[in-house]
């Protein structure tokens, strides 16, 4: 997982078997990481576009698999996956560091309690033909 689209990075990976998601932020690197062999394209930072970018970009590129970071959160994280992302990644928002730092994991388990929630809302993933 890189935050930047390198050609050369994906079709290393790629000729060793190894998944690579590379950061883009325009469909034109979507695109391009697609074609060197990124299975999964990270779209970095999601915030962005948002959602919506994402439904335009999936609905004119259906054959990208979209996973958008840095902008997803515990209550936007079903929005994006409505929208077309194949999927979503997301930490910071679900890991609490004060939360850890007092041992209160009970936090977490309450944000990670919310995001799913968000995520079965939205439904299963349809891939688009």
């Amino acid at each position: 997982i890189t935050p930047v689209m390198l050609p050369d990075v994906i079709e290393w990976c790629r000729d060793r078997n190894i998944v690579c998601v590379p950061g883009c932020q325009t469909p034109t690197e979507l695109v391009s990481a697609y074609r060197h062999g990124a299975p999964l394209q990270k779209l970095f930072p999601g915030v962005t576009g948002g959602p919506m970018w994402v439904k335009a970009v999936s609905s004119a590129l259906p054959f990208l698999s979209i996973n958008p970071t840095s902008g997803v959160d515990l209550d936007n994280a079903g929005e994006f996956l409505k929208n077309g992302a194949a999927s979503v990644g997301l930490v910071a928002p679900l890991f609490d560091q004060a939360a850890i730092a007092r041992g209160d994991f009970d936090v977490i388990a309450q944000n990670a309690e919310k995001v799913m929630a968000n995520v079965r809302e939205a439904g299963p993933y349809q891939r688009k033909k």
